[in-house]
């Protein structure tokens, strides 16, 4: 079994990771992370509630430059809800490193939203629609994000969501890092992961995978910026 100091991680995520009272990696993050730091794009099948958001969220901002005034990291999720969810994680993660995330999703003011990625962050959560609204637009000129993540890519389709989600990779540079993860892997999906990933590798953490680790507990806690 690993711990998450063998990764390799720097030690302000290690040091959110310990302050989250994370005791040691679920198996899509043992699966994942070496994966992610190591600059693959990968195909992850695992369910919700796996610890897949500290998965990619701890692989992929251990390997930006947090003091960079562009977007590093884009994660685009199903919903408002999951969005804002995942934004709060990797909030706690990288807190110590000095990243600051936004979450933008419809429903909410344009224009702040705008205002605050132009502030400068390292990482945008989004739901389909709002971004593909920002790019279509031209609202975000410079935006190149090194890694672009799929969080519950099968909730996106079953939404409608994979036209949008196609058409935001048309703006995406051609040289990144491409995760995506799912509970289920529908023909869909394949075909999309084969369009939008270069040589990927797979994870596939099945329910008796995780059966396994009942006895790991990973809890977070959130902590507001002032």
């Amino acid at each position: 079994m690993q711990t998450f100091e063998s990764f390799g991680l720097h030690q302000d995520l290690l040091k959110a990771v310990s302050e989250a009272g994370f005791r040691e990696p679920s198996p899509v993050q043992e699966h994942a992370i070496p994966l992610i730091l190591a600059g693959n794009d990968i195909v992850a099948q695992a369910q919700t509630g796996t610890g897949k958001t500290a998965a990619f969220g701890l692989g992929a901002m251990n390997n930006i430059d947090p003091h960079s005034k562009n977007v590093e990291i884009l994660v685009i999720t199903p919903t408002r809800e999951l969005a804002t969810q995942v934004s709060d994680e990797l909030y706690m993660l990288g807190r110590f490193r000095d990243i600051r995330t936004v979450t933008i999703y419809g429903g909410s003011s344009y224009s702040r939203q705008l205002s605050l990625i132009e502030k400068g962050v390292s990482v945008v959560v989004a739901t389909p629609g709002r971004m593909l609204d920002f790019l279509k637009n031209d609202r975000l000129p410079k935006f190149a994000p090194k890694v672009v993540i799929l969080d519950e890519a099968d909730e996106m389709l079953d939404m409608g969501f994979l036209e949008d989600i196609e058409k935001i990779f048309t703006y995406l540079p051609k040289q990144r890092q491409t995760l995506l993860f799912s509970a289920t892997m529908p023909e869909p999906i394949k075909k999309l992961a084969s369009r939008i990933l270069n040589d990927p590798k797979y994870v596939n953490i099945t329910p008796k995978d995780n059966t396994t680790n009942e006895d790991i507990e990973q809890l977070y806690y959130v902590i507001n910026e002032a």
